[in-house]
């Protein structure tokens, strides 16, 4: 039931919640407010910087789009809270009617931040294998994480194909107030990455896994973190302490991070029904800040998914943990391939 479900270890309590979003909801609502009563003159204002730099109108489309996702963030904490005085007072905000209105909530707010990014940002995806997702689930899917956007964007494709997703990601996330109060109302996971000991993560993502519904699949960014030079050479550094059979595969990585198998191992042991799919992307990468973003409006190449099912039958069991791994890392280092003949 989702109201035994640990959201995050530390971040879920309630005064933890009533801590950030005391900060956070005032922020977006207030934000909106100002936005939308200073937008004409300060859309004027990057008309003429846009026209003088002889650009098409990278900050117009960023401004505008800046408050367009103030005005989604804004509708969704309105309609969250909407939600809860409806299922609150009877008790219900755990019920199934609860969880089928927030998930409708959900792609709501995903539909339209992905509808202004494509209106405004230039943004454009095809999706490569769009039968694997259509097969129907569960499914547990391993997702490239090649930029902030990810989960947005992924939980796009997901929806498009029919399925509900679980989301493992970074807590820091908990500071977007919708993904902050609609995630704890449907079942994700706010991972700690910084932990010393992930001995409670490992278990709380794991038990994520669990009953998992033909609709839903259950997403990691088994990377841990985004793609760099320094990041890859510093992983093969630690595997060549911790799991030194693995050192050789990672060296033939080129444009991805080795699996950090624990958190996939944890999923695939507390279910062991559900197919694997390996979520592959390329075209608009990470931009490191607002100026890298700015430079590349409109987007200029379609953001490519690509989808391959490995059926659960034919993957090593659970029980075989080494031969298991061996499988991903081959896989892997053929997803990485795929990232390095269709990147632009």
């Amino acid at each position: 039931m989702a109201h035994q479900r640990q959201f995050s270890a530390h971040e879920s309590g309630r005064s933890a919640r009533l801590k950030r979003r005391s900060i956070t909801v005032p922020a977006i609502l207030f934000s909106f407010l100002i936005g939308l009563g200073l937008y004409v003159p300060t859309v004027l204002l990057a008309v003429f910087v846009d026209l003088c730099r002889g650009k098409p109108l990278p900050t117009v489309r960023l401004l505008t789009y800046g408050l367009w996702w103030l005005g989604i963030e804004s509708g969704g904490i309105l309609k969250a809270a909407f939600l809860w005085l409806r299922f609150t007072p009877r008790q219900q905000l755990t019920s199934g009617n609860s969880l089928t209105a927030h998930s409708n909530l959900q792609y709501w707010w995903t539909s339209n931040l992905i509808r202004g990014a494509k209106s405004l940002l230039g943004l454009r995806f095809k999706l490569d294998g769009q039968e694997s997702l259509e097969v129907g689930g569960p499914l547990v899917i391993l997702a490239r994480h090649g930029s902030q956007g990810d989960a947005l964007l992924v939980a796009a494709v997901l929806a498009e194909a029919g399925l509900r997703p679980r989301f493992i990601v970074k807590r820091q996330l908990l500071w977007d107030p919708c993904l902050d109060i609609v995630g704890h109302r449907i079942p994700n996971y706010f991972v700690d990455r910084d932990t010393t000991d992930n001995r409670t993560e490992i278990q709380n993502i794991g038990a994520l896994a669990r009953d998992l519904e033909s609709d839903e699949a259950i997403v990691i960014f088994p990377e841990g973190t985004r793609f760099s030079p320094s990041k890859l050479k510093r992983a093969i550094e630690m595997l060549s302490i911790t799991a030194p059979e693995r050192v050789e595969s990672a060296q033939r990585l080129s444009c991805i991070l080795p699996v950090r198998t624990p958190g996939f191992l944890s999923i695939l042991e507390n279910n062991q029904d559900a197919d694997v799919i390996l979520l592959n992307h390329v075209g608009v990468t990470d931009f490191k800040n607002l100026r890298d973003l700015w430079r590349n409006i409109p987007f200029p190449a379609h953001l490519h998914f690509n989808t391959e099912r490995l059926s659960r039958s034919k993957l090593p069991s659970i029980s075989e943990p080494k031969a298991l791994i061996e499988n991903i890392d081959q896989l892997w280092e053929k997803f990485d391939q795929w990232v390095l003949s269709n990147q632009k």
